[in-house]
């Protein structure tokens, strides 16, 4: 149910003057020291994932692992990077590669993390439900589709270190070697 104001409704009645004032100190504080707060002077890495909510919390534990937690961006769409390689999602590669462009510009990122998922929906549809049913089937398109990944991203950007790995259901990391 969705609630309107009214002269009656009491909802604003506990902002006061002085209330009002404490609010309008606050937000000045926050404007001027938010600024130095938030100085960006570049990120360690890039991760490139699957938006699959399965993984979140587990390519975050990773990242952290890594000591770049609050240090690093990130870019998900369905499939991660296979939507960068693969043909059925080539009308999405020019959002990522703007994006891995001006990530590179703004942030001054050093590093690029390509971070594929089994059981992932979106590999399915590129490569087969053949990735569901075969593991080493599974693990042989990521992994090429991940090295294509590598190559795609150098040719960009080639001052970037890619790393590459593909996260289990339990969230272990198997690299993948180029």
């Amino acid at each position: 149910m969705r609630h309107f104001h009214h002269a009656g409704c009491g909802c604003l009645a506990s902002l006061s003057r002085r209330n009002l004032l404490g609010l309008g100190l606050g937000a000045a504080a926050a404007a001027v020291t938010g600024p130095a707060l938030a100085l960006d002077e570049g990120y360690e890495a890039m991760l490139m994932k699957c938006i699959d909510p399965r993984f979140t919390t587990d390519t975050w534990k990773y990242m952290s692992s890594r000591g770049w937690q609050n240090n690093y961006s990130q870019f998900n769409i369905a499939g991660g990077p296979v939507a960068a390689v693969a043909p059925i999602f080539q009308e999405w590669r020019a959002a990522w590669e703007a994006n891995l462009d001006i990530s590179c510009q703004l942030h001054n990122v050093k590093r690029l993390i390509g971070m594929a998922h089994r059981d992932c929906g979106a590999a399915a549809l590129a490569y087969g439900d053949r990735l569901k049913t075969d593991k080493a089937f599974e693990t042989e398109k990521l992994g090429e589709a991940l090295r294509a990944f590598r190559t795609q991203a150098l040719k960009r950007q080639p001052q970037l270190i890619v790393e590459l790995g593909i996260m289990d259901l339990n969230g272990n990391v198997e690299a993948v070697a180029v």
